[in-house]
C-alpha cells in the first residue's frame, strides 16, 4: 500500500544561503531545519525573520510478501 500526506506549517527564517540556495527554519516547536531550495526565485523578498508558511509532502510505499519457507 502507499500512504501519503501534505502538511504546511508557518516557520520562521533564522538563515539564508543564496549560494547553495538553501534555507533555515524554526519550526512552531522550536525545533530549525536547513532545506535546498528547489525554485532560488521564490526566495525573492524573503528575509531572515520573516514568517512564512511551507507546504511538504511525505509518501511511503510498503510491501509485505510472506518469507520463503525454509
Amino acid at each position: 500500500g502507499v500512504v501519503a500526506r501534505e502538511t504546511t506549517l508557518v516557520v520562521t527564517i533564522t538563515a539564508i544561503d543564496n549560494e547553495t540556495p538553501s534555507v533555515t527554519f524554526m519550526g512552531p516547536e522550536g525545533n530549525t531545519r536547513t532545506i535546498r531550495v528547489m525554485y532560488p526565485e521564490k526566495l525573492e523578498g524573503v528575509n531572515v525573520g520573516d514568517t512564512v508558511a511551507i507546504t511538504y509532502a511525505e509518501a511511503l510505499a510498503m510491501s509485505v510478501e510472506k518469507a520463503p519457507a525454509e
